[in-house]
């Protein structure tokens, strides 16, 4: 049988969500599952299989590319750090080769949407860009003369725990100590961020002012900083903002720099994990 398709694939807070794409990256299906908490490693790698086998092409994949939000050891291999607290301690790519049969590649969620949107989205033609999702998953990403900058330890990007307000306590449930990680209080009591809450919600009671004031602060604070740093042509924003981007798109003229909107939408993080993998296949091959 003829193996010629590219399965790519992105677990985050905001769901699951899996693409198989021809070698001209074409999407021809895509499979989504909402992500559900606290399931454990197991379970949820299951689910994330699940997702990627019912993809009604599968049996063509010559390989699957997989992004996660999450730091790797030395090695590439387990999980020392994600949002997603069921991965922490795992190896996940041993986890998911007892269940697919092809190779298989765990990339860090951030660089894979930076590279969909190097490929085929806003930073196509760009030398120096900063891609910042903002939602559940809070991550950046950097284009710098072109190439994704990925640290000394390939741990690049981990901007929700940039310190914005050293003096400032954690309040109404934003931020905590300053952080620009938003909205953890009425996380912990929804079970949904700031964002899920406005776009399903915009005049929710739940948000008040002071709470999107702190919030717009915060943001615009750390990506202020961001943009002293790395000195971008413009930021790509993603994530569960985009659903209230009336609210914060005239706070973002503040930066002073060119800020836009992603036009990928949820499959960014897959469309990158699947161009990826075929990356990899790709070297492989020729060397």
């Amino acid at each position: 049988m003829k193996k010629d398709l590219i399965v790519g694939a992105s677990l985050g807070l905001g769901g699951i969500e899996a693409v198989i794409c021809d070698e001209e990256f074409n999407t021809l299906e895509r499979q989504s599952r909402p992500y559900v908490g606290r399931l454990g490693k197991e379970s949820l790698t299951a689910r994330l299989a699940k997702t990627i086998t019912s993809l009604s092409e599968f049996h063509r994949a010559r390989a699957v590319g997989v992004a996660v939000p999450a730091i790797f050891d030395d090695e590439g291999k387990k999980i020392i750090a994600s949002p997603i607290k069921e991965l922490v301690g795992a190896s996940l790519f041993q986890l998911l080769a007892r269940k697919i049969d092809c190779p298989i590649f765990v990339l860090r969620r951030n660089f894979c949407s930076l590279l969909a949107e190097q490929a085929f989205g806003k930073a196509k033609l760009a030398k120096n860009v900063v891609l910042v999702e903002i939602g559940r998953d809070i991550e950046a990403s950097f284009l710098i003369n072109g190439k994704i900058y990925r640290g000394a330890n390939n741990q690049a990007g981990q901007i929700s725990k940039i310190i914005v307000d050293i003096t400032r306590e954690k309040r109404n449930g934003v931020g905590e100590f300053g952080s620009l990680v938003t909205g953890e209080g009425l996380e912990a009591l929804t079970g949904k961020s700031i964002y899920e809450i406005l776009k399903t919600s915009p005049q929710s009671e739940l948000v008040t002012k002071q709470i999107l004031k702190d919030l717009k602060e915060s943001l615009l604070t750390g990506l202020y900083n961001v943009k002293l740093l790395f000195d971008p042509e413009f930021f790509i924003i993603s994530g569960d903002i985009l659903e209230s981007w009336n609210l914060f798109a005239s706070s973002f003229s503040d930066l002073k720099v060119k800020v836009v909107k992603s036009e990928l939408g949820e499959t960014a993080a897959a469309l990158g994990a699947a161009v990826a993998a075929y990356n990899q296949i790709m070297k492989k091959m020729s060397s």
